[in-house]
């Protein structure tokens, strides 16, 4: 199985290429750096980029190879990534207003490919070698056994701390007339629903706790989450932000990967 890292000779791409390297790494997968040409990007850039990350790659012992694909038409980026064995494909965010809708990773997660799509958005490049904390927000006890592996996978290859953010989200006036035993019933409840995979991190060498918040944004909940807490690598499940509310300009990813303080990474599993 390969991870996939789409590369474009820019800093953000290749730091966003080592949160790949160490996926690969901690799953025994080999990376695969992928650059789809075009008149923006530097091929100097890129190759240059594709060295730095070739030798960290191979004197820690993962296998690589790369590929700059002339032919950039949707239909032979497609053909060519059916044709290999792919698990997650990573990208990075481009630098404008809107970091996912109508860019490049977002053709791909429309490609309906057989794979995984994580989209990072690079905040601190300092953080991207080694960090001792992340959190992976969720809608109360939503959590799928993608999510879990993808999250687990890379806690697993940092050693860092981990935390389940669990998000209730419901009208100010419902908010306002939660009591305290109904708060602790949810609580529980949430709790009980999610005790498979706390389970598992017995047998993983990261510890995880959960936290939750009762709120009528699950957004802003979630930025002031990071904002608060030592969070340096947040992960969400970004399919069900991806949808624009009646209520709402934009939708709520965008929100999140343009205010979250920290790197962040939205990913979405393939269905089915």
């Amino acid at each position: 199985m390969k991870v996939v890292a789409t590369i474009n000779g820019s800093i953000t791409s290749e730091s966003m290429a080592f949160y790949a390297l160490r996926y690969a790494q901690s799953s025994n997968f080999s990376l695969f750096l992928l650059h789809v040409k075009n008149e923006k990007d530097s091929i100097s850039e890129v190759e240059a980029s594709i060295e730095r990350i070739t030798t960290v790659a191979l004197s820690e012992n993962i296998k690589i190879q790369h590929v700059i694909l002339e032919k950039s038409s949707k239909q032979e980026i497609k053909k060519f990534l059916s044709s290999i064995n792919i698990d997650t494909i990573f990208c990075s965010t481009r630098k404008r207003k809107k970091y996912i809708a109508n860019s490049f990773s977002e053709v791909l997660i429309e490609m309906n490919l057989n794979v995984d799509v994580a989209v990072v958005r690079i905040v601190n490049i300092s953080s991207i070698r080694d960090f001792g904390s992340m959190t992976l927000f969720i809608k109360e006890d939503k959590l799928s056994v993608k999510k879990f592996a993808f999250f687990s996978t890379l806690a697993s290859a940092y050693r860092a701390d981990a935390e389940i953010y669990s998000v209730t989200s419901m009208s100010k006036y419902r908010l306002s007339r939660v009591d305290t035993h109904e708060a602790r019933q949810r609580l529980e409840s949430i709790n009980y629903n999610l005790r498979h995979y706390l389970k598992l991190v017995n047998f993983m060498p990261f510890n995880i706790h959960i936290k939750h918040s009762f709120t009528s944004s699950e957004a802003k909940s979630i930025l002031t989450h990071i904002a608060k807490s030592d969070v340096q690598l947040a992960v969400v499940g970004a399919k069900r932000l991806s949808i624009k509310s009646f209520f709402s300009k934009e939708i709520p990813i965008e929100k999140l990967m343009r205010e979250a303080s920290v790197n962040t990474i939205a990913y979405y599993p393939k269905e089915g």
